[in-house]
């Protein structure tokens, strides 16, 4: 009897695995433990980020070049990254850790282009460079230096998965 009752157990369970239906797969994302970051950060009149406290939890990301953002991110305007001004030849630096995901030139008016994949999928775009410095699958630590500029403004996107999101939001 109870070896009956465990084989019908089990072939329940199983037959679950071989169901035609589908159901919807809900992924919850609990990777952005960035509570309130927009009211930590502000822009002052050189339109440089300022942070207006110290949160432990903003110090995992930093600013890719020292320089003054020109044009801020923007979904209606369909700028989707921030235009830094920079001068040729400045250093370029990681965010934050990751490995590359691509390093080269196949996109012409991106110029030469580095994109790392960061943890929880955050992804980290750096365009307009006159020389790059790190390859396909090298790992990165944050503040090392990838590239550095070209003649060309430096332009800078980030993503979560494949939406693009605000950098202000996360850089410091």
């Amino acid at each position: 009897m109870l070896n009956k009752l465990l084989v019908i157990i089990i072939s329940i369970i199983i037959s679950g695995c071989f169901s035609s239906s589908t159901s919807k797969v809900v992924i919850v994302d609990k990777s952005s433990t960035k509570h309130n970051i927009t009211d930590t950060k502000k822009i002052n009149k050189t339109n440089k980020i300022v942070s207006s406290q110290d949160n432990a939890k903003t110090k995992s990301w930093s600013l890719p070049v020292d320089a003054k953002i020109l044009r801020t991110f923007s979904k209606k305007q369909q700028h989707l990254g921030l235009t830094f001004d920079t001068k040729p030849e400045q250093k370029v630096r990681a965010i934050r850790d990751g490995i590359v995901a691509y390093s080269g030139d196949i996109m012409k008016s991106y110029g030469k282009m580095i994109i790392i994949k960061h943890p929880y999928g955050f992804y980290s775009s750096y365009t307009q460079n006159k020389t790059l410095i790190v390859f396909d699958g090298d790992k990165i630590k944050k503040g090392q230096i990838i590239a550095t500029t070209g003649k060309k403004p430096f332009y800078f996107e980030m993503k979560k998965f494949k939406e693009p999101i605000n950098p202000i939001k996360y850089l410091k």
